[in-house]
């Protein structure tokens, strides 16, 4: 599942990984992937992308924040 996609209103992609956890596409701030566990590492990673400057959806944030924690 997409949380977000790159476009006009977003400049990450993040998805849940079927690997497990989640990963943020393309990431700016390691100039690759990014991974971690929970949905709430996540949502803190994009709060971080939101400090430099770039461009997250609110709802993004809201979803992953709303996910049940990871076994």
């Amino acid at each position: 599942m997409a949380y977000a996609r790159f476009g006009r209103d977003s400049d990450v992609y993040v998805y849940e990984d079927t690997r497990g956890g989640f990963t943020c596409e393309r990431c700016p701030s390691v100039s690759q992937q990014f991974r971690c566990a929970t949905a709430v590492e996540m949502a803190t990673h994009l709060r971080q992308h939101r400090a430099n400057g770039d461009v997250v959806p609110e709802d993004a944030i809201v979803e992953l924040e709303s996910e049940p924690p990871s076994p």
